[in-house]
């Protein structure tokens, strides 16, 4: 009992004389375990508790981290990995190739994908053999242009931990990660919590300068930002457009609050269910019809205190893909021309009705809370003023997400973060991710599976964009997602936080140096 009451001593002492956490105010995140990823909130922790085989810098090329070195044999159908040597988990046992080996095995199981499908080109690799305890063996029957971006998304996990149970949502290490990178988890991690300290027996070559982290989902928090900020019980968050307004123009947290904004390759959109036998929405007039009552007008009007950016691609200007082709903008009374045009015709109770007598109902769900100028209401509204009935209900996030891989709805409104290469896109609109439920809108059209799979097998950079920008095209035809507004990362740094800075894509995360250099400066 004396000699763990010791240790117990030594321990708070240890954390008490390394100095403060960062603290970190994000939304709710699913999970720390790198096989199931769904969202980017979850990869703001497991970027600093697992290495990448490859990083990328902050002007976006890639770099090593795991691997020593990469070499590309036979024309690109054969690329030879070379981990670095001396490097171990978190657990102390030595990083293999066998590990790698075994995450794309995982990583390709039917019930890994049912959960997260966010890495398709890994997943599509057509072999991977570990060679000695330091090697492996990439084997493609054909070239591909995603490759450096396939080994961006493959994030090794250590074997002898990860073995996928038959229900993976609910295996112990999604919060008890066992990791590679500078930081550990503390404890037990939830969806709202997780404590992350400087593990001492990092020997990779991307280290971290903070002594911890904590992440907390600051979503109801019943406090003012400001003051969590002025008690430094958060030193870095996003913030919604008044609030930063508020703190640029100097008229709250003066002197304490830094204001920092970044276009994000990101943004809000509407996703709708294209199967016929479960929404009127199968029916690609009435998809075009959504198109023109996107709420551009009220949405620009934000431009008094920002330049809000209307989409009109689905790739936005941070990625190679974005197609600069300008689009017209929506029109409520083309809307209902198509209407008309369409057979739909007012009923008594002014919703129209077709020659079926089909009343024209629509389910959208919105992310909670319940804002009147959420994206949701606003279409509800437009959708008003043509005799188009919209009901809006309100789900948590995850909730919501389950109900678009369940293809229940007409539609779904939430964000989107787009990746390093379009190619990791291809699960929203191929029949493959169609299986895999990450095609939400069950939209299936063989020229996108062709044009996805030349994509991915391209070498040449501007063929490859000049493949991108024809899904482009199509997407914007017909409609299974309808990007309303590019985002614009604006977040709140306290002064100690120091080295915050953003990659090409307009992420605080996923590059070096990163969140990896962040420090805080000694309280004056």
């Amino acid at each position: 009992m004396q000699r763990r009451l010791l240790v117990l001593v030594i321990c708070l002492c240890s954390s008490l004389s390394a100095g403060d956490p960062i603290r970190v105010a994000v939304s709710e995140w699913t999970t720390l375990n790198p096989l199931l990823i769904t969202q980017d909130t979850d990869t703001e922790v497991v970027d600093l508790v697992f290495d990448r085989l490859v990083t990328m810098d902050a002007q976006g090329q890639f770099i090593p981290e795991l691997l020593e070195s990469w070499t590309i044999l036979k024309g690109g159908r054969e690329v030879v990995l070379k981990l670095r040597p001396g490097l171990t988990w978190q657990d102390g046992a030595p990083i293999q190739a066998e590990d790698v080996v075994h995450t794309w095995k995982a990583l390709r199981l039917p019930r890994v994908r049912q959960v997260a499908d966010t890495v398709a080109g890994v997943t599509s690799l057509d072999s991977l053999v570990a060679e000695g305890p330091l090697t492996v063996r990439i084997r493609l029957k054909r070239p591909r242009g995603t490759l450096m971006s396939d080994l961006y998304n493959l994030i090794p996990v250590p074997r002898r931990h990860y073995q996928v149970g038959p229900n993976p949502r609910l295996d112990k290490v999604n919060f008890t990660p066992v990791g590679s990178g500078p930081y550990r988890v503390v404890g037990q991690a939830t969806t709202k919590h997780a404590v992350l300290e400087r593990w001492p027996g990092y020997r990779g070559p991307h280290p971290g300068v903070a002594p911890g982290f904590e992440f907390l989902d600051m979503t109801g928090a019943k406090t003012p930002l400001i003051q969590d900020m002025r008690q430094e019980r958060i030193h870095y968050s996003v913030a919604n457009a008044l609030r930063y307004y508020l703190v640029k123009k100097g008229a709250i947290g003066e002197g304490l609050v830094t204001p920092l904004s970044v276009p994000q390759a990101s943004f809000g959109a509407y996703f709708l269910n294209c199967d016929p036998r479960r929404s009127l929405l199968g029916d690609l007039k009435l998809r075009q019809v959504i198109g023109e009552l996107v709420p551009w007008k009220d949405q620009a009007r934000a431009r008094r205190f920002f330049p809000t950016r209307i989409a009109s691609s689905f790739w936005p200007p941070e990625s190679w893909a974005f197609d600069p082709q300008p689009r017209p903008l929506p029109q409520v009374e083309r809307a209902a021309s198509l209407l008309d045009a369409a057979g739909w015709r007012p009923g008594p109770d002014g919703v129209r009705r077709d020659a079926r007598g089909r009343r024209l109902h629509l389910v959208i769900y919105e992310p909670e809370p319940r804002d009147p100028r959420a994206p949701a209401n606003l279409l509800a509204q437009q959708a008003a003023r043509i005799g188009m009935e919209i009901e809006v209900r309100y789900l948590d996030f995850a909730s919501l997400i389950r109900k678009a891989m369940d293809h229940e709805g007409d539609l779904w409104s939430y964000a989107w973060s787009l990746a390093l290469d379009p190619d990791v896109d291809s699960p929203l609109f191929t029949s493959e991710g169609y299986r895999t439920k990450a095609n939400v809108s069950a939209y299936l059209n063989p020229e996108m599976d062709r044009l996805f799979d030349e994509g991915r097998h391209t070498l040449d950079f501007e063929a490859r964009k000049r493949i991108y920008h024809r899904i482009a095209e199509i997407i914007y035809r017909d409609k299974p997602v309808i990007p309303t507004t590019y985002t614009q990362n604006r977040v709140l740094v306290h002064r100690r936080l120091r080295r915050v800075t953003f990659n090409p894509l307009g992420q605080s995360y996923g590059f070096w140096p990163g969140r990896r250099a962040w420090n805080l400066e000694a309280a004056s």
